[in-house]
């Protein structure tokens, strides 16, 4: 970092939206460490005439910096905070936007699987039963309406959340969900257009998780999971 200019980190063209994009470019690489805890910004009239836009533009990308808590500013100029700050002010769906496939996928490994498995220690029998309901009526959904598929897949989940009684797993999944919708239902559009293989395959999964939880098997709940995650995420 400290031969390169802050410019052509960023590497983008003015357009509109340009203080959005800024924000985002900037905050990835905050999240990434190739900015550094404790960098001071460019002089605002050095990073415009760099990046060939107007002091408002960049104006609005530094407060949004701010107020997401990414940095301080200050009459000496604007300082990238400890990340023990940026943690304090910043939403855990932020840094999941901001990372690539395979970390997102250790992380919903690390997530869902722990998940499972407090969920399999804690879980009621009303809970259980609330599950099987869910499952029913995705193997009943079948292929013919991808959304409501999408719908259920997700309800299961965060059913699973909030077996755990733990506010951390169930705030965490609340947090990330969003980020992975998207993907679930990209895989579900793919089997309700004629590949009932990959239907079948999470249902089977979903009935493995199903059973690990209603036994009250920890480690098997963990498993089931993992394999469930990594399938639908190839």
């Amino acid at each position: 970092m400290a031969d390169t200019r802050l410019s052509d980190l960023l590497d983008i063209h003015p357009q509109r939206n340009m203080s959005d994009r800024i924000y985002q470019r900037i905050s990835s690489l905050i999240q990434s460490g190739e900015i550094a805890e404790g960098y001071v910004f460019p002089n605002e009239n050095t990073l415009c005439e760099e990046l060939g836009i107007g002091r408002s533009t960049i104006r609005e990308a530094y407060k949004a910096l701010e107020l997401h808590g990414y940095v301080t500013r200050t009459k000496k100029g604007t300082t990238v905070n400890s990340l023990s700050t940026i943690m304090g002010a910043t939403p855990i769906r932020a840094f999941v936007e901001g990372t690539s496939g395979d970390d997102f996928l250790d992380f919903r490994l690390a997530l869902e699987g722990g998940t499972a498995e407090s969920a399999a220690r804690h879980a009621t029998a009303e809970e259980i039963g609330r599950l099987e309901s869910i499952h029913e009526r995705l193997v009943a959904s079948g292929t013919k309406d991808a959304d409501e598929a999408a719908a259920l897949d997700r309800e299961f989940h965060e059913t699973i959340a909030r077996a755990t009684h733990n506010p951390l797993f169930i705030n965490a999944f609340t947090a990330v969900s969003e980020t992975w919708r998207t993907e679930t239902k990209r895989n579900f559009f793919v089997a309700a257009t004629g590949n009932n293989a990959l239907f079948d395959t999470m249902v089977r999964d979903h009935r493995a998780i199903l059973d690990a939880i209603a036994d009250h098997d920890g480690e098997r709940a963990t498993k089931a999971m993992e394999r469930h995650i990594r399938g639908v995420s190839a």
